[in-house]
């Protein structure tokens, strides 16, 4: 099952468990949503084989994933539809009831997946916010030359994290669009000029989820070092290098005897005659 949230928190999140989910502004939807630019019958959520697609109904303003029109798309956790204006934020089938705070076995996480910051990892405490920014005073440092001294303030609401951008140059995306303040769930994607991390929420110990090892924490691969000694071919007695075969010039030579006993057999006759 997949599970739609709406980021403006307008109401709770709901799950998909129907094989075809209808929504749309009338009121014999499965979700209704009564925005301007949002059809009587806008689009539909299909599940096929344990995938979750989004169809438009042929609606004016349109469906959109992540930013994009689409016709017909697969939606996975972490995506935002856009409906007329309202966004609603695709869900891990995962996510997490309200709890209480120390309730979960593992903290809040921010997981690096950019090139810059390979595995890394960041725990968010839920006693207070965290700041991510260049300056020294910050909770996360990161000596980016493109973040600001303040880029950006995270704490944990609930069961999602809020996000807030402190003013910076260069912006604050989640899921690649540009925020000032907004909730972020599990499976979300953060970045932070050319930083990126995933936002893993914590997990009960009957819920742990499986993540990949760092890359800091794999163990190299040893790579064997060229021999410079010459290489020492073994060869089969059936190759060609084994066999021992007749020369060109046998079939040569066995003409040249013929010719000669030839010549000798001729002579031999002509003596006969003189005699």
């Amino acid at each position: 099952m997949l599970k739609l949230h709406f980021k403006d928190n307008r109401q709770p999140p709901l799950w998909v468990v129907e094989k075809v989910f209808f929504i749309g502004s009338a009121t014999d939807n499965h979700l209704v949503i009564s925005d301007p630019g949002v059809a009587d019958h806008h689009a539909k959520i299909l599940q096929e084989n344990n995938k979750y697609f989004l169809k438009d109904n042929n609606s004016p303003s349109g469906c959109f994933v992540n930013g994009q029109r689409i016709t017909q798309r697969e939606i996975l956790p972490g995506d935002i539809i856009k409906l007329g204006r309202s966004e609603i934020i695709v869900l891990d089938p995962r996510s997490l009831a309200d709890r209480p705070k120390d309730a979960y076995a593992l903290p809040w996480r921010l997981i690096s997946d950019s090139s810059w910051l390979p595995g890394k990892q960041f725990i968010l405490p839920p006693e207070r916010s965290m700041v991510i920014g260049r300056s020294n005073q910050c909770d996360i440092v990161i000596p980016g030359t493109h973040l600001s001294r303040r880029h950006t303030e995270i704490s944990i609401e609930g069961n999602h994290l809020r996000i807030k951008d402190l003013g910076s140059a260069n912006g604050t995306f989640l899921n690649e669009l540009r925020i000032d303040n907004a909730t972020a769930n599990n499976g979300d994607r953060l970045r932070l000029d050319v930083y990126s991390f995933r936002i893993v929420a914590p997990s009960l110990d009957e819920t742990k989820q499986r993540l990949r090892k760092p890359i800091d924490e794999l163990k190299p691969v040893e790579r064997k070092i060229p021999s410079s000694e010459p290489k020492r071919w073994k060869t089969r007695p059936t190759s060609p290098g084994n066999r021992v075969e007749p020369g060109p010039s046998r079939g040569r030579q066995q003409a040249w005897l013929a010719l000669a006993a030839a010549g000798i057999v001729a002579a031999a006759i002509l003596l006969f005659l003189l005699w």
